[in-house]
This record gives C-alpha cells, sequence and structure tokens, in this order.
C-alpha cells in the first residue's frame, strides 16, 4: 500500500467521472483571480429563495447510422439520424413548486463531407430536417447534432433571461457568455486545473454553501467554485463542488450579482443519491428535466425502425425513378 487515503467517488461510473476531461470546455482560455487579490478566500453566501428562476437543459440522441459511398471517388459518406429536445424548469414568480416550462423537439439526418441528402417522412409522424457539415471525422455528424442542441438550449436560455428569470443552464455558457443578463453556467464535471495548482488543491476545502474568489476564463466569462452539498465520509474530495459561469459582458459586479443569487439557492436543489446516480452535483430540476426530455424524445427502437422505413422508402424512390428513365429510353429508341 502506498499510504495515501483512497476515495470512492459517489458518482455513478457508468456516466464516466465528474473529475475528468469534459468536451465542452475550453482548455485554452486560463484562469486569473478577480476578487481577493491573488489569495483563494472563501466567501460565505446566504441562503436564498429566488424567483422567477429557470433551469435550462438539453439531451440528444443518435438513433441510426447511415452510410453512403461518393458515386465519383467511392470514400465513404457517414450520416445520423437522431434528435435532440431542449426545454426548461420554472419556479415562476409567486409560485411554490416547479413546473415544466417551454421544450421542444427536432429531429435531423446530418451527413458528413457536405453532403445534404433527405429522408422521406414516414408514417406514425417521423421527420427529419436535413443537415450536413463539411467535417469527415467518424464522429461529425454526432458533434453536429450536438452543436444545434446547443444552440437551441441557448436561445430559450436567452429568451428566459430576457423575461427577467435568473436562468441556470446545464454546462458552460458556450454562445451565451457575451449577453449582458442574468445568466449562470452550471459546470458539474472538472477536468483541469484552472487555477494554480495551490488555489486547485484547496478548493474541496469549501464549506457547504461556500464559493471561491471568482475568476476571470479568457475574455468572455467569470467563473466561481460552489460546495452544494456536503461531504460524506470517504467519498472523492470534489464530490458536491460545482462550478458557476456568468458573461464578462456585463462587469464584475453583475456577474457576481447572478453568481451569488444562483449560489444562495442551488443548495437546496442538490442532487438526491438513491434518486440520481450523479448526486449532489447533478441537481433535481435539472434531473426531472432530462427525464422529461427524453419522454418527449419517444421509443427509441421505434424512431430506429422509422430510419430503416424511410431508407426503404427512398431506395424504392430510386428504383422507380431508374426504371422510369428506363421505360423513356425505350420509348425514344
Amino acid at each position: 500500500m502506498s499510504g495515501r487515503a483512497i476515495f470512492v467517488e459517489n458518482w455513478d461510473a457508468g456516466y464516466g467521472s465528474a473529475y475528468r476531461i469534459d468536451p465542452d470546455d475550453f482548455p485554452e482560455e486560463a484562469a486569473v483571480l478577480e476578487e481577493d487579490g491573488s489569495a483563494l478566500r472563501a466567501h460565505p453566501v446566504a441562503a436564498a429563495e429566488v424567483e422567477p428562476l429557470a433551469f435550462v437543459d438539453g439531451v440528444r440522441r443518435g438513433e441510426a447510422w447511415l452510410y453512403q459511398e461518393d458515386p465519383v471517388t467511392g470514400a465513404p459518406i457517414r450520416g445520423l439520424a437522431g434528435a435532440y429536445a431542449c426545454g426548461s424548469a420554472v419556479l415562476r414568480r409567486g409560485a411554490r413548486t416547479m413546473e415544466f416550462g417551454e421544450c421542444l423537439v427536432r429531429r435531423h439526418v446530418v451527413w458528413d463531407s457536405g453532403e445534404r441528402s433527405e429522408l422521406p417522412a414516414v408514417a406514425g409522424g417521423w421527420a427529419w430536417e436535413p443537415a450536413f457539415t463539411a467535417a469527415t471525422e467518424p464522429d461529425a455528424p454526432l458533434r453536429e447534432l450536438q452543436r444545434m442542441m446547443r444552440q437551441s438550449e441557448g436561445r430559450l436560455a436567452d429568451s428566459l433571461a430576457e423575461q427577467g428569470y435568473l436562468t441556470v443552464v446545464d454546462g458552460t455558457l458556450h454562445t451565451l457568455r457575451r449577453r449582458q443578463l442574468p445568466l449562470v453556467g452550471l459546470v458539474k464535471t472538472h477536468h483541469r486545473t484552472l487555477l494554480d495548482v495551490n488555489q486547485h488543491r484547496r478548493v474541496p476545502n469549501l464549506a457547504p454553501a461556500q464559493r471561491t474568489s471568482i475568476f476571470r476564463l479568457g475574455k468572455h466569462r467569470y467563473s466561481a467554485y460552489l460546495r452544494i452539498a456536503p461531504r460524506e465520509s470517504g467519498v472523492s474530495p470534489w464530490a458536491g463542488i460545482v462550478r458557476l459561469e456568468a458573461p464578462r459582458a456585463g462587469g464584475l459586479e453583475a456577474a457576481r450579482e447572478s453568481i451569488d443569487r444562483a449560489a444562495g439557492c442551488l443548495p437546496r436543489f442538490a442532487g438526491i443519491a438513491h434518486r440520481d446516480p450523479r448526486a449532489p452535483q447533478n441537481l433535481q430540476p435539472i434531473f426531472r428535466l432530462e427525464q422529461h426530455l427524453r419522454h418527449l424524445l419517444g421509443d427509441a427502437g421505434l424512431a430506429a425502425r422509422a430510419v430503416r422505413q424511410a431508407v426503404a422508402g427512398a431506395a424504392r424512390g430510386e428504383r422507380s425513378t431508374e426504371r422510369g428513365e428506363l421505360d423513356a429510353e425505350r420509348a425514344i429508341a
């Protein structure tokens, strides 16, 4: 034995690790402290009832991979039939309970290499909007579906913030990072040392409902770590730690106000372990919203079957066209 302490991570291993590389983050942006000089400090945040309050999230699902061959080069062209849903859980002004707000579902067939083929709609309301990406990596269509989902999340979050909701977006702020609105990004996973090593190692010492000093991330975001739940004996030191983001566009004081408002209310929404395998970082409203959005996507097996029917229908259409062209040629002859 090495003599070092061993901890259990309470985040379900099926979801990876809460302390891992997150491809949604921006590793080129260095952190610079904006509060408390060069010293990282713990800031207690008073518990607060915040309303109106909104949580925004999205889920996406690849439902069938597709394949074509370039008729000239024979090179493979990959496609993906998939869907995403994004929506909100809102606490309206004067309300006592949260409810689901606006939600939308989109289905797309996404091709790489700039291909723009369509799929015909099939019975049962199954239809796919065509989309494409110029990229050629094997996962390019899935990444394009993810990008479109993030854009839809951003538009929804933007709308809610403009209506006066303190809007908490699951993940980094992405396209929202330039807006002067009450927006907060909630980052549940930690993939690298944003602060210097000595400051980074102190973050797990936060007490519940304490946040760190605010630091700047690149040109567009302010950020701070927050402990939303007590640390249990024997679990990972980073269990219960989330990172909050706010746009820099409104300045440090506006960002501090949004971060403190969120920090004052989020601990009461911490995930519950026997209900959510990503507790406590995955907040209860986000967990319920994810469940609701997956329900809106419909049955995955039926979706895949609909894609196969659409592909078969497209093939029949091509064969009919070929027969028609052949008949025409014979008539001319």
